[in-house]
């Protein structure tokens, strides 16, 4: 019996010693394992933690690019709008000129004066010196040019540059058309200043009075002139 009971002491003992390594070495190998999993959440947390840095950098780049863009966008858009004025009024100023020119019709506040040849002729005098010559009309022409006319007709016809008066007998050919008197010469320009230098003392209307030429002048708020044909 003694030997039996020291028997199962031994046994006991070994199971005990048994248990307990295997008890420590559950402990152990858990707590390994526990450590491996924090070591790899630490390092997933700490890519997508760069991750995010990374994003951040790139944003951070885009949004200064995104502004770099839009004040270049600004600054096109004011020189585009420079460039519009600009173009603006080069057409504006081209469209004036082609007016004067007659390239385009023109129209304005202006003046007109009226020659016609004089009713009373002595029976002892010569007719044409009391009628209207195209050197009347050229006068008359030549001062408002002078005095600022923009665009100037005749009987409705406009002159140009290169327009021919011609006196023709009792008529006066404007560019090959054919007007008898009265004239009528109409100038656009500053009505003030064209109306005073032609009624100078010893200016163009008393030369045309003394010359027996009957005269009429006056303002005209709206004067309007066709452009060149042909």
């Amino acid at each position: 019996m003694m030997k039996l009971k020291g028997k199962h002491t031994i046994l006991s003992l070994v199971l005990f010693t048994f248990g307990f390594l295997i008890a420590v070495s559950y402990q152990h190998t858990k707590a390994l394992l526990g450590e491996q999993a924090s070591d790899q959440e630490w390092e997933k947390a700490f890519y997508y933690r760069q991750q995010l840095i990374q994003f951040e950098d790139n944003n951070y780049r885009l949004q200064q690019e995104l502004d770099s863009i839009r004040q270049d966008i600004l600054q096109l858009e004011a020189e585009i709008a420079n460039q519009v004025d600009t173009i603006g009024s080069a057409v504006e100023k081209k469209t004036s000129l082609q007016a004067l020119t007659g390239e385009l019709p023109i129209q304005g506040p202006g003046i007109y004066i009226t020659l016609k040849d004089n009713n009373f002729v002595p029976s002892e005098e010569n007719i044409n010196d009391y009628i209207v010559h195209d050197r009347h009309v050229q006068l008359v022409i030549n001062e408002l040019y002078s005095a600022g006319a923009e665009a100037i007709a005749i009987n409705g016809q406009r002159i140009f540059s290169d327009s021919h008066v011609v006196c023709i007998g009792p008529v006066i050919s404007i560019d090959g058309t054919q007007y008898p008197a009265p004239f009528v010469i109409e100038a656009i320009g500053n009505q003030e200043i064209m109306k005073e230098s032609l009624e100078l003392s010893n200016g163009v209307v008393d030369l045309l009075v003394n010359e027996h030429i009957e005269v009429e002048l006056g303002k005209r708020q709206v004067i309007k002139m066709g452009a060149r044909i042909g």
